[in-house]
């Protein structure tokens, strides 16, 4: 005969439920109040001495005062306290193992009571996390002020210990392999008869509580974006470690990054840019396009104010000079790599050949040019060695003077190429791997490089600042 929801809410009660446990498990999730649960919290509280015998054998305790206020009164120090600039919060729970095996044993037991219900699977329940959300969301929304939230990008982790989770588990493991992962799934599996042979008709009484162990809170990650000029033909583009060794003190990364990382007091960042530059070349026009992310930041909200409060502090270092600092988002990083190999990159090129100066006009009748670079010697330890081929849009070339006389002619080229040529290589040949190039092109093996700078990434991104 189906009993109906009183008597079967008094025999778990009689079992060692809590009423809470008693109401959600006889609750599906759509139907869920809130005021039912409290209420049920509130009835709890006044049956002191039926608590004291014994934590619930459904939330070990979880439910039931002191331990659910002290929960949340930790939950809300630490939102408090940890300077997290968030308007919305979310919760995850970390509960050992057992809280869902004695939840589906306890369903087994209702669904067998239930007969208008299937009685193959559990019956639909409240789980306790959702529960233990819906019973903690005001308390902590009046307390700090920060609205409740699924799709938060603040979460904070509550993690709990259990002296008797291993003996538990252990007679399961018999049967069946558990893992934190899919747990319910695993259990759904089961069958039914093999389940309660192993655990028994009903969770055994609790000889412990669930002890409260961490609360942690992690906010998704914030992008800054903007362009960086860089002076500094001494500078690479991130540090330079050899063999665990720093060889250079600073670096164009760090230079930028590590003001925005205090600022936003994030964990750590990640660095990434529309190309990078050789430590001896100097980057001018419009700057670079680059992008950091900032994990796990507790200050997210960076206004027009700020950010050039920070441009300004990331500026007086004379190496390099950052503009249009601005928040985005990550999909619009794309941008940022979409395309990398067929943007248009202009550089000038300081270039000399030994005695008179070959007919540069030769160099400036050549392009558009399709050459075929080898992999540079120089970069032959870190890439493979293949063939690459590149474009050379146009090209300038115009004497100029370096200095007294010393033999030499000098002379600049302006030359715009597709992304991803190497430029100095395509100067000299890099003994023959790269070609065409300027020395074949003006008929002259002396033909060198000096200086290379980089005018324009003809990349319109991040969009421009009105200052």
């Amino acid at each position: 005969m189906e009993q109906n929801v009183e008597e079967i809410q008094e025999n778990l009660l009689k079992f060692g439920c809590c009423r809470v446990c008693a109401v959600r498990h006889l609750t599906k999730p759509s139907a869920i109040n809130v005021k039912t649960l409290i209420a049920a919290s509130e009835q709890d509280h006044d049956e002191p001495k039926r608590l004291k015998k014994n934590p619930c054998i459904a939330c070990l305790g979880l439910f039931q005062n002191p331990q659910k206020d002290d929960i949340i009164n930790k939950i809300i120090s630490y939102l408090k306290t940890s300077k997290y600039d968030s308007d919305t919060f979310n919760l995850a729970f970390n509960l050992p193992m057992c809280t869902i095996i004695r939840g589906h044993s306890i369903a087994l037991y209702v669904s067998k009571l239930r007969i208008t219900f299937n009685p193959t699977f559990p019956t639909a329940f409240v789980c306790a996390k959702d529960a233990w959300k819906l019973m903690a969301e005001d308390a902590i929304v009046k307390a700090t002020g920060k609205r409740f939230d699924v799709h938060s990008p603040l979460l904070v982790t509550v993690g709990f210990h259990y002296d008797d989770i291993k003996d538990e588990c252990d007679c399961l493991n018999a049967i069946i392999k558990l893992s934190n992962k899919n747990l319910q799934s695993i259990l759904s599996q089961m069958d039914n008869k093999d389940f309660v042979s192993q655990y028994g008709e009903m969770p055994s009484v609790p000889e412990s509580t669930i002890e409260f162990k961490s609360v942690d809170a992690r906010h998704e990650s914030v992008f800054i974006a903007g362009r960086y000029n860089k002076w500094s033909r001494t500078l690479s583009q991130t540090p330079w470690i050899v063999d665990q060794e720093r060889r250079l003190e600073s670096s164009v990364e760090e230079i930028i990054s590590n003001p925005i990382k205090k600022h936003a007091l994030a964990d750590e960042f990640r660095f990434s840019s529309s190309g990078r530059e050789d430590i001896d070349v100097r980057m001018l026009g419009r700057g670079r396009p680059f992008a950091i992310e900032l994990v796990n930041p507790k200050i997210t909200k960076f206004s027009y104010e700020v950010l050039r409060q920070i441009e300004n502090e990331i500026n007086t270092d004379p190496q390099v000079t950052v503009t249009h600092l601005q928040n985005v988002v990550k999909d619009q990083l794309k941008e940022l790599k979409s395309g990398e190999e067929f943007k248009i990159k202009v550089y000038k090129a300081l270039c000399y050949v030994e005695g008179e100066l070959p007919d540069l006009e030769k160099v400036n009748n050549s392009a558009p040019l399709e050459i075929a670079q080898y992999t540079p010697i120089r970069v032959l330890h870190r890439r493979a060695n293949m063939v690459r081929p590149r474009t050379i849009h146009s090209m300038k070339a115009v004497a100029t003077k370096v200095g007294k006389d010393n033999g030499c002619s000098f002379f600049n080229v302006i030359l715009s190429t597709q992304a991803g040529t190497y430029v100095k290589e395509f100067v000299h040949g890099d003994f023959g791997r790269t070609n065409p190039c300027l020395r074949t092109i003006l008929e002259n093996d002396t033909v060198d490089i000096l200086a290379l700078d980089v005018l324009d990434i003809e990349i319109d991104w991040p969009t421009p600042v009105k200052y």
